[in-house]
């Protein structure tokens, strides 16, 4: 596998967490999108975005970045593709900034789908619905984008529309069988965390 970075930044709306996939100083591709004009990466090479859950402080950047990347595919599940269309499922209607997606090129990713980057290095698919039901996790390498699904030390949200207490729980069973101690946990808000102190901490 060559050799890549994941950078993490953190944004103005409610201190989401974007993840930028880097190599050689050139951004591969991003896990959420939020004050683009934060990412120090070279975007010019970026082709792929990949969301944790469509909800509005995981894509509001989403449509700045496609006026620098028009050729960014979006990765989200079925349920994600029709929120980004849909400023009320995606909650932005709420927060005074409405926002509706204004690319077309969107794929849907489902359980156990996997995007190749070239040299050994792919990104894999997880089902995580509960705090939302479009949620996706993302596995690269070592690191494992969790978004909202799980968030070390924070209870999931499950009261929004959408949520649910028995999926979450199913969810979060999936998620504790994919993190090892070598595993580096990158939430949708918070610190990365690394695996051996989940499994010590969070996964008893």
């Amino acid at each position: 596998m060559g050799l890549y970075e994941v950078k993490r930044y953190v944004n103005t709306v409610f201190a989401s967490n974007t993840y930028v996939v880097s190599r050689g100083g050139v951004g591969l591709c991003m896990v959420d999108v939020g004050d683009v004009q934060l990412v120090e990466e070279g975007l010019s090479a970026l082709r792929s975005v990949f969301l944790s859950h469509v909800h509005f402080d995981h894509i509001y950047g989403l449509n700045r970045l496609l006026e620098l990347c028009p050729d960014m595919v979006v990765y989200t599940s079925a349920y994600g593709r029709e929120a980004l269309y849909s400023d009320r499922l995606n909650f932005s209607r709420y927060h005074e900034c409405p926002f509706v997606f204004k690319g077309k090129n969107v794929v849907v990713l489902r359980e156990g789908d996997k995007v190749d980057f070239g040299d050994g290095l792919e990104m894999e698919v997880f089902e995580t619905p509960g705090h939302n039901p479009g949620c996706l996790c993302y596995r690269m390498g070592r690191y494992l984008f969790t978004g909202d699904s799980f968030i070390p030390g924070v209870p999931t949200v499950t009261k929004l529309r959408g949520g649910d207490k028995e999926t979450d729980r199913i969810s979060l069973e999936k998620i504790k069988g994919l993190v090892t101690r070598e595993t580096v946990v990158c939430p949708g808000h918070g610190v990365m965390v690394g695996g051996g102190v989940c499994v010590d901490k969070y996964f008893e």
